[in-house]
């Protein structure tokens, strides 16, 4: 019945408060998901209803890449330093029709900033490098699915040639009432991975 209740007052679908017409989900991953949203398990939907600011916290296991290239890619990028079990927060913030992605790992930030496309797809911008995937569930997981890579400078986007496109693999899995398992990987053309997490995210403050 909480459940219940939770999702007739918006809480979980995205939605505002209940009225007497069609509730129509507001959050960006509500909105890009339509009606397979409520096929998510409860706990990846709530860390992803947000309108306004949701927090995470975890320990998670970090590698580079094993060859030489992979590593200095690694040290020059800034990635995050290899580790067993770094210190980790997450805060998503709501940005007009999109999202910021603000994650700490130990003294190294990585910002990003997610929004809609013109294709139903997700867009994710690190500097000027535009990733996009296709949102899809399996088993109430969330998986990321790449679909293209481009560079941006304001209005114009080019598009790189597959077989030299940076790839991200990553999915989003229950773990418990707030918890998410995630698993990140990115892999370069010819290099291999170069950054890989996973762990477990706790969500710890959620306000609409």
């Amino acid at each position: 019945m909480a459940l219940v209740a939770l999702i007739r007052s918006g809480a979980l679908t995205g939605a505002g408060p209940a009225s007497n017409g069609p509730e129509v989900p507001r959050s960006l991953y509500a909105r890009l998901l339509g009606s397979a949203w409520l096929q998510l398990a409860d706990s990846v939907r709530f860390a992803h209803a947000t309108e306004s600011t949701v927090c995470g916290r975890g320990r998670l296991r970090i590698e580079h890449g094993r060859g030489y290239v992979a590593r200095l890619v690694a040290v020059v990028l800034r990635l995050p330093r290899a580790s067993g079990a770094a210190e980790t927060r997450l805060v998503v913030t709501s940005r007009g029709d999109g999202e910021r992605w603000r994650r700490t790992f130990e003294n190294r930030r990585l910002d990003t900033r997610q929004y809609p496309t013109g294709e139903g797809e997700l867009g994710e911008r690190i500097g000027v490098i535009e990733f996009r995937f296709r949102l899809e569930i399996s088993e109430g997981s969330l998986v990321f699915r790449q679909v293209d890579a481009a560079v941006v400078f304001g209005s114009v986007r080019v598009r790189i040639p597959k077989a030299w496109a940076p790839r991200v693999e990553a999915r989003e899995d229950p773990a418990g009432a707030r918890r998410i398992g995630i698993h990140v990987c990115v892999v370069l053309p010819a290099v291999g991975p170069v950054l890989t997490y996973d762990g477990i995210v706790d969500f710890e403050n959620f306000r609409r």
